[in-house]
This record gives C-alpha cells, sequence and structure tokens, in this order.
C-alpha cells in the first residue's frame, strides 16, 4: 500500500504520466519515420559508408558529451521541465534544418544538433518519469507500458514513413518528424514538478550495490556491450537489407513489425521484472539480441523467416530496454536521479559511438556478414555481463517493499 503522503502528488503523478507517455508517443513516432531511413537518406546525400559512418560517429560523441551536461544542468538548476522543453524544440529544429539539406556536408551540423537536443529529450525524460514513479511498487510494469507505447508509435512512423519517402521523398518526411517534436514540446508544456520529501528504499538497495559513480560497473559494462551490438548491427541493417533486395517500404515494414513487437514485449518485460529482478530480464534482452545477429546471417533471404527474426528482436530489445530504463531511473535519490540517468544515458552512448563506428567501417573491410558475427559476440559477452549480477543480486530489487 502507497504511504499517506502521496495523496498531495495524486494529481501531479496522474498528470505526468499521461503528460510523458504522449510526448514519448509524439517522440518516438518521429524517431520511427527518421533511423530506418537515415542511412540511406545520407547516401541520397552523397556519403559513402565510410562517411555515414563517421557522420554517425560524431553524433555520438555529442551525445556522450551532451548527457552528462543535460543531467548536471537538471540537478543543479531544478528545473527539469523547461530544460526538457528546450530539448524537444531543439530536436524539432534540427528536424526541420535536415530537411532542407542540400548535401551530405549540410546535413552534418543538422545531425549534431539532433544529437546533443535528444540526449537532453532521454536524460530528461528518464528523470521526470523516475520522479513520477518515484513511489510507485511496480515501477517495471508502468515504464514498460508507456515506453513501450513509444515503441508502438514507432512502428506506425515506420510503416508510414516509408510510404511517404517512397511517394514525396526523404526530406519531406524529414519535416513530418519536425512537426511531431514541436508539438511534442507544446505538450509538455502541461507537465508539472513533482518534489518528493522523502528517498525511495529503492535508492538505499542501490547505494548497497554501487560500484561506479552510483551505478553498477557491471550493470553500465553490460549496457555499453549490448549496446554496441545492437547498434552496430542496426546502423548497417537498412543497406544490408537494401543489398538483399529489399525496398524502402519492405524494409520500413520489416522494421516497423520489431517496433510493433516491443509494445507488449516492455510491458510483460517490466511486470516481469517488478517480479524476478530487473537483472534476469536483462540477461534474456542480452540473449535475443545474439538469436537476431544468427538470423540475419543465415535467414535474410527468406522473407517469412525474416518477420520471425524481427519478432524476436522485437522481444529482444523491449526485455532489455524496460529492465534498464527502470533500473537507472529508480537507483539514487531524486537529488541524484538526473545524474544517474545521464551516467546511464553515457554507457549508451559510449556502446552507440563504438557500435556506429564498428558499423560502417567493418562493413567497408570486410562485408555485412562480418559485422554481423562480430554482433553477436559482443551480444554473447553483454548477456554475460547482466547473468554475473543476477548472480550476485546486485540487481534484483524486485519483492521489496517501497513503503517506509
Amino acid at each position: 500500500m502507497e504511504p499517506v503522503y502521496l495523496h498531495r502528488l495524486h494529481i501531479p503523478y496522474m498528470n505526468n504520466y499521461r503528460v510523458l507517455t504522449l510526448v514519448n508517443l509524439l517522440l518516438f513516432a518521429a524517431m520511427g519515420f527518421n533511423l530506418p531511413l537515415l542511412t540511406l537518406y545520407l547516401q541520397e546525400l552523397g556519403a559513402d559508408f565510410a562517411l555515414i559512418s563517421l557522420i554517425l560517429t560524431s553524433t555520438i560523441l555529442v551525445t556522450l558529451a551532451g548527457s552528462p551536461v543535460w543531467g548536471w544542468l537538471a540537478d543543479r538548476l531544478r528545473r527539469r521541465k523547461l530544460l526538457y522543453i528546450v530539448a524537444l524544440v531543439g530536436v524539432g529544429c534540427a528536424y526541420w534544418w535536415l530537411s532542407r539539406a542540400t548535401g551530405v556536408f549540410a546535413a552534418w551540423p543538422a545531425r549534431l544538433l539532433d544529437a546533443l537536443c535528444m540526449a537532453g529529450t532521454s536524460t530528461l525524460g528518464l528523470t521526470l518519469m523516475g520522479d513520477t514513479l518515484e513511489r510507485s511498487e511496480r515501477k517495471g510494469r508502468k515504464m514498460g507500458f508507456s515506453r513501450g507505447l513509444g515503441s508502438l508509435a514507432f512502428a506506425a512512423g515506420a510503416l508510414v514513413g516509408g510510404r511517404l519517402a517512397d511517394a514525396l521523398g526523404l526530406a519531406a518526411m524529414y519535416q513530418v518528424c519536425s512537426g511531431l517534436l514541436f508539438a511534442a514540446a507544446a505538450t509538455a508544456l502541461l507537465l508539472q514538478e513533482v518534489k518528493l520529501e522523502q528517498r525511495s528504499v529503492g535508492s538505499r538497495v542501490a547505494v548497497q550495490g554501487r560500484h561506479l559513480l552510483g551505478l553498477p560497473l557491471l550493470f553500465l559494462m553490460g549496457v555499453v556491450l549490448w549496446t554496441m551490438a545492437h547498434v552496430a548491427s542496426t546502423s548497417m541493417w537498412p543497406n544490408y537489407m537494401a543489398s538483399q533486395g529489399y525496398s524502402k517500404t519492405a524494409i520500413s515494414s520489416l522494421w516497423s513489425l520489431a517496433a510493433l513487437i516491443e509494445m507488449p514485449a516492455m510491458f510483460l518485460g517490466g511486470a516481469l521484472s517488478d517480479v524476478v529482478g530487473r537483472a534476469t530480464v536483462l540477461a534474456a534482452g542480452g540473449a535475443g539480441i545474439v538469436l537476431v545477429q544468427l538470423g540475419y546471417l543465415f535467414l535474410s533471404a527468406n522473407l517469412p523467416a525474416l518477420l520471425g527474426v524481427q519478432v524476436v528482436r522485437g522481444f529482444g530489445f523491449g526485455s532489455y530496454t524496460s529492465a534498464a530504463m527502470t533500473y537507472a531511473a529508480e537507483a539514487g535519490s531524486q537529488e541524484q536521479r538526473s545524474s544517474n540517468s545521464a551516467i546511464f544515458d553515457t554507457a549508451g552512448s559510449v556502446g552507440q559511438l563504438a557500435g556506429n563506428l564498428l558499423g560502417g567501417m567493418l562493413v567497408q573491410l570486410a562485408g555485412f556478414h562480418a559485422l554481423l558475427w562480430v554482433c553477436a559476440g559482443l551480444a554473447v559477452c553483454g548477456t554475460g555481463c547482466f547473468w554475473l549480477l543476477r548472480r550476485r543480486g546486485a540487481l534484483h530489487l524486485a519483492g521489496q517493499s517501497l513503503t517506509p
């Protein structure tokens, strides 16, 4: 049963959960339009695989530097809502700029602005959700449901985006993305700052398992390795599918299928992590990504089998994401939450940086199959980190009463 003093927070809690979920819907719909075809757009603007890898790497460097700055500002200024809105507006401006680019070197600065502001939306969105769910006994389920709806919106965006790109061109698609982000910023104006008076039990448990900067080192290592495997494969996946003869519509539809599966996967994974612990679900997510890489290696020419691989990808991504986000959001006190969210995002950015750098370069040197084998190995290592955490019990927060 939740403490009585939560009644003072009932209205902002309900309001913020709904508003943040709606903002996620708009944000992830725009990402669904954008991400499946981004490397094709850069290629259309004149970039080869190596330059695409360099551009993607530079954007992750900006994200890597930006996440700690956003987190530090939010904890120091205590203006999380304002900074979140600024970040959303910045992403909207970046998409508009990208839609007007006439060449790859005009698009590059737009991608850097996108990366800087997207770091803010990720860090601050997770912080605000952590504030909202501070005293909830079902953090995993609620986090998974909200993030899962975002994946559903991503699936819809990917499904529509490919068709829009085939009909009107990729530039028109980015103009739609811009409009969605400005709508998200306007929606975020409805958020209310929630100030809690007590530290959570989750923060006390997290401190006992602390190894580095408020989060367990093995957890951060697992995040880096899992993200590196997933991003290295995903960054070149549209080009790999195109080399197999698939159209833009087919590519975006396949991506949409995986994103559609993420919705129930995140809800179920989050709910399961409330019962069996975050680390068990994280390890399951890592194992899923191993199977996905092997599926791309051996089943890409068989469309029915490829559909099954995309289903596994949705479950692997969804179970990992819901458990990882929930743990990062519940670790530490409210005063530390933005910084801890930034640390989590920074670990992910390190994985993205290495993955994007590896992706294009390895394809350029050795081909797509070599990349997929390497990604499978990295995913195995990440799964090992999460399994070791499960054995040590550092992330096992399930079953703990949150009542002081």
